[in-house]
């Protein structure tokens, strides 16, 4: 085994133990309930083990649990698409989400029948890094070769995503019609099939521990494609997205050279059924120890304490974050027009 696979391992075995370390006990399902939450209890939905979600979900309960002395849970759910309804009706307390699915929650876009207009934000976690990975040894490197192959475009649990993955298919001229689709149930399973060969190709994010554990199960090891050249069309689809050029590093398998992939905000969520006294201090405790944050969880190393609350989402900021970031410093004109632009739209 190569150091970078050893390396890949340990990561993704450590990061796992880690943040379950730094769970506590299970939430009960029992006490997510806003009256419970008043006596000293938070939970926090992420994506299953192995994702960043779950990983950074782990680190706020920590902080949460050590500053405030409150009872911070991760509860993981099979996906965002799972939980978000939840945070609407009030139902956990907090939720992280990338910035595609809260924005068609709040508005009630496909996939969501109804909009969720109790849906709050108090700040941007981290960034997700997202492109199509395959088998090293498949021959593919860009989005263009994926023609005829077997893609993945549907996660059931994040069903959100599928914009973005059809946007990312675009920029290399291709829809649904031009590759075999498939639906997955979530992301493990979508590794599961890539490991497997049963697919030929899964979007994923970059460095994720179930993507390290692929790339050290796989003889060849992994590779992220680079996005078709037709970048454009990846804005048009999907508001909010970025693309990046990721870069080769010792950490990351997968980027033989400069690769160009979406780039997505990942935000913490809460509602309206949260108190502003409760949201001000939550995302208080946060930000004013966001250099541990950085320091103890690379998926959070990019992200400064000014990222944190970002001037450009598509769906309203809690009033207790408001508050917050007005007596930081961080509360621009920027931000009081975006966030009467989201409200009043």
């Amino acid at each position: 085994m190569t150091p970078l696979k050893k390396f890949a391992r340990t990561v993704a075995c450590w990061a796992v133990f880690a943040v379950l370390a730094a769970c506590g006990p299970p939430s009960d399902p029992a006490a997510d309930s806003p009256a419970d939450r008043q006596t000293g209890q938070l939970t926090i939905a992420s994506n299953p083990a192995g994702t960043h979600t779950f990983t950074v979900a782990g680190g706020l309960a920590r902080i949460l649990q050590e500053e405030r002395g409150v009872r911070a849970t991760i509860r993981p759910f099979s996906g965002s698409s799972v939980y978000l309804p939840m945070l609407q009706r009030g139902e956990i307390a907090l939720g992280l989400n990338t910035g595609i699915d809260s924005y068609v929650a709040y508005r009630g876009l496909p996939p969501y029948q109804d909009a969720m207009p109790n849906l709050r934000l108090l700040g941007m976690m981290f960034p997700l890094r997202i492109m199509y990975m395959v088998r090293a040894d498949s021959g593919l490197r860009a989005i263009e070769d994926l023609r005829g192959k077997r893609v993945v475009v549907v996660f059931r649990a994040n069903a959100a995503l599928e914009q973005l993955h059809l946007g990312i298919l675009a920029t290399g001229g291709l829809t649904v019609d031009d590759v075999e689709p498939m639906t997955v149930a979530g992301l493990p399973e979508a590794m599961r099939m890539l490991t497997e060969g049963r697919a030929d190709a899964v979007p994923t994010g970059l460095n994720t521990a179930l993507s390290l554990q692929v790339d050290s199960t796989l003889p060849g090891g992994i590779r992220y494609l680079t996005m078709g050249q037709d970048e454009a069309r990846l804005a048009e689809t999907m508001p909010g997205v970025r693309i990046v050029t990721a870069l080769p590093d010792a950490t990351t398998p997968g980027v033989e050279g400069p690769t160009r992939v979406s780039w997505v905000a990942d935000f913490l969520n809460t509602g309206t059924h949260t108190t502003d006294d409760e949201a001000y201090r939550i995302i208080k405790t946060i930000h004013e120890n966001w250099e541990e944050l950085r320091r103890d969880y690379v998926q959070m190393r990019t992200t400064t304490a000014e990222a944190v609350v970002p001037a450009d989402n598509l769906h309203p900021y809690h009033p207790g974050a408001v508050r917050y970031f007005r007596e930081a410093g961080l509360w621009t004109e920027a931000h009081e027009a975006n966030q009467a632009s989201v409200l009043n739209n």
